[in-house]
């Protein structure tokens, strides 16, 4: 059947001497456009893990939809479960006050992505990069979202943020 095979699918065999031509891969790929002076989003951190909700714009999206409530999610909307790498590229400082250690999680649907979890001391007036990674399996409807907090209460201010989930068939 490869003579007849559709744009863009794979065959995926399912073990037991057949298979299925499947869609090769789905991808999202979100941003808080940068503004450093402004700057583009400002989080009011706590001592306690909180969802960070900048407005996330699609730039390339093919089996998710983005979107901004009830918070800033990346939501995997295809059918077949993939196999996804995830990567959030993020741009931050503190508004005023003293040097605060800052960390970050990717959750799925609403629970801690076990390893991936970054942390990055932040001070007034300096910006400064954290890459946050993680693998998961996604099936239909699995969302991700962004979560931080600080070691004492203040706000963060974020420059910029990419996020990539690029998922292929298992």
């Amino acid at each position: 059947g490869v003579a007849s095979a559709t744009t863009g699918k794979v065959y995926i065999s399912n073990g037991s001497g057949s298979g299925a031509w499947t869609k090769a891969h789905n991808h999202a790929d979100v941003y808080l456009a940068f503004d450093s002076s402004t700057p583009a989003y400002a989080h009011s951190a706590t001592t306690s893990f909180t969802v960070i909700n900048p407005t996330l714009t699609s730039s390339s999206v093919d089996g998710f939809t983005v979107t901004n409530s009830p918070n800033a999610r990346v939501t995997y909307t295809g059918t077949q479960n993939l196999s996804s790498n995830i990567h959030i590229s993020i741009s931050t400082s503190q508004s005023t006050g003293t040097n605060k250690d800052v960390e970050w999680q990717i959750y799925k649907n609403g629970s801690l992505l076990t390893g991936a979890h970054v942390i990055r001391t932040i001070s007034s007036g300096s910006w400064g990069s954290v890459s946050l990674l993680g693998n998961s399996t996604l099936a239909t409807n699995d969302y991700l979202e962004i979560y931080s907090k600080i070691s004492s209460a203040g706000t963060v201010n974020y420059a910029s943020i990419f996020w990539s989930v690029k998922g292929l068939p298992v």
